[in-house]
């Protein structure tokens, strides 16, 4: 009497169980990321830090803000013989304020936004951006209502002013 034996294919893994198992891992990962970072409160550890404003001594200071004066008036006077068109002249603004700043505290803001440099908490440079952030990026009919010769004399006064 012959007999045949027929045997089972072996257990085969399917897909979706091995997608599964990855995707439990990979909680299991998170929540233990999670509460790792909660027990060791490393909350800050990876933000980045604002620099310290550094005050230059008063004598250059007073300098800084004579020179920077100077160019403000020029950039005025070149404004007012129409030698500059309004948008190139809120951008040399812009560049004037900035550098300002940065002779002034150390601070690099050439390349900051807005909202980057309301986070230093400057007063007086957010009310100069106020002043030239329309006009410099934005289109000429939203910056129509803007006086550059009134945004050129709120710069100086608060490059005057600044302490």
């Amino acid at each position: 009497m012959v007999t045949t034996v027929s045997l089972q294919p072996p257990f085969e893994f399917y897909w979706w169980v091995v997608l599964i198992a990855l995707l439990m891992v990979a909680a299991v990962v998170a929540i233990t990321l999670y509460v790792v970072k909660k027990l060791f409160k490393i909350d800050g550890f990876f933000k980045k830090k604002n620099p310290a404003i550094q005050v230059p001594p008063p004598r250059k200071l007073y300098e800084i803000k004579n020179d920077y004066t100077a160019q403000m008036e020029r950039l005025a006077a070149t404004y007012g013989n129409k030698q500059i068109d309004k948008r190139a002249a809120y951008q040399r603004l812009s560049l004037l304020i900035r550098g300002f700043v940065h002779d002034a505290t150390g601070l690099n803001v050439e390349n900051l936004t807005r909202n980057e440099i309301r986070a230093y908490g400057i007063r007086q440079l957010d009310r100069l951006m106020e002043e030239y952030y329309i006009p410099e990026f934005a289109e000429d009919e939203r910056a129509r209502d803007k006086d550059f010769m009134s945004s050129c004399n709120k710069a100086l006064g608060v490059v005057r002013a600044w302490s």
